[in-house]
């Protein structure tokens, strides 16, 4: 079959190895033809907090949430103010049921179910709404397949593959489920660290579009318009089980060592949303291992057994997931289904430069609480993190940790 339904989208989505586009494939969602001021309207007077920065901050490293202010406003205030700011503003990261209602209308208008996930709607949603250049540093998602939804404006995603060399991958600042890259894809004071940068994909999101992002894949996302407006879900995946167990070893590693540091080394340590990690006991850190090793051991077992059964079985019953000819379904132009186009280093480059022209002011001395609060001043407590979170590192303990729990 060469032509997408909800069924064979489930099973891509399930199973691609590769970032797909497809164009278009949510213009029927009404929430694509609002405006911004029927998205005023949808957040009537809440108070939002605005993560902000400069435009033309440049900086070795990239714009960590810690560095940002927050500024809270109406969203008609934020409107009133965006096109003459001299920072971008970004309200990113928000599941919708923290902000709205169950039976408030953008909550009503959120399904996933034509991506094959009929369960899946705005408890299982978040909401990026932001200015042009407001970005998200580049990071890996440790959890879950992720597909997004662009329903207003444009926005360009960077994407690597997970095994990409050259991507200087760290724990600092920590935030379970993400791994970051020390790489600043917006205004670096050097060039250097993005030559020979190889095996990257590029794709601008209009209104309309939606993307399907691999687990693993290195992503670095930048508004391109005045405003722009996405919702995204992310799907289990079943490495998941194992990777909470990973997770959960790298937590209490950071746990203990941030527990006597003074606060202002380690709020650079942690990410804003982590911020109580150092104040969670002990036994709480141990019983959340438990929790997800248990959890894994039991799913390993019932794999084991499934396993023994089948091979007793003398007519096996045939896979439920469906086959499909990715090639054929990207020929055919009524899919509207593409790749994320490839992207060289000097394009890569091309693409900074781009930011630099459009943003980077070299002659403004930077103020005191932009200058201060580089990670890199950590040093030893840094690396000491980084060599212990190492994926060879992090397996290794696992291994041994559930071998003695079997």
């Amino acid at each position: 079959m060469n032509v997408i339904n909800e069924e064979l989208l489930h099973s891509i989505i399930s199973q691609t190895n590769m970032p797909l586009v497809l164009r278009g494939f949510v213009n029927n969602w009404s929430i694509c033809q609002w405006d911004m001021k029927k998205w005023a309207s949808v957040f009537g007077q809440r108070d939002i907090p605005f993560r902000t920065m400069k435009k033309d901050y440049i900086s070795d490293e990239p714009c960590w949430e810690r560095k940002c202010q927050v500024k809270t406003m109406k969203f008609e205030d934020y409107l009133n103010i965006v096109d003459s700011s001299e920072d971008w503003m970004y309200f990113d990261y928000k599941y919708l049921h923290q902000w709205f209602n169950a039976d408030e209308e953008l909550c009503k208008e959120i399904s996933w179910k034509q991506f094959g996930y009929p369960d899946k709607g705005a408890a299982d949603t978040t909401l990026w709404i932001g200015s042009d250049g407001a970005h998200t540093p580049t990071h890996q998602d440790t959890y879950g397949v992720n597909i997004v939804a662009q329903v207003y404006g444009k926005k360009r995603w960077l994407l690597f593959p997970p095994e990409a060399g050259g991507m200087k991958s760290t724990r600092v600042p920590y935030e379970e489920s993400s791994i970051y890259s020390e790489l600043n894809f917006y205004c670096p004071n050097s060039l250097e660290d993005f030559r020979g940068l190889s095996g990257g994909r590029v794709v601008e999101l209009g209104a309309g579009d939606a993307l399907v992002l691999p687990r693993g894949w290195w992503h670095y996302v930048q508004n391109l318009a005045p405003t722009s407006v996405a919702v995204n879900c992310w799907l289990p995946h079943e490495k998941d089980i194992s990777t909470r167990v990973s997770e959960a070893l790298i937590k209490i590693l950071v746990a203990q060592i941030c527990k006597d540091l003074p606060q202002s080394t380690r709020a650079l340590l942690i990410n804003p949303n982590e911020d109580d990690i150092s104040d969670t006991p002990l036994a709480v850190l141990f019983l959340q291992l438990e929790t997800v090793a248990k959890l894994y051991l039991d799913n390993r077992r019932k794999t084991r057994r499934a396993k023994r059964q089948r091979t007793c079985e003398p007519d096996p019953a045939p896979a439920t997931t469906e086959e499909y000819d990715l090639k054929a379904l990207l020929e055919n132009t009524a899919n509207k289904m593409e790749l994320a186009q490839p992207i060289t280093s000097e394009g890569i480059i091309g693409l900074i430069q781009e930011n630099l022209k459009r943003y980077a002011n070299v002659e403004r001395v930077l103020g005191d609480d932009e200058a201060d609060g580089s990670t890199a001043s950590l040093c030893l407590t840094k690396a000491l993190i980084d060599a212990y979170s190492d994926e060879t590192v992090v397996e290794q303990v696992k291994r041994n940790l559930l071998a003695k729990l079997s």
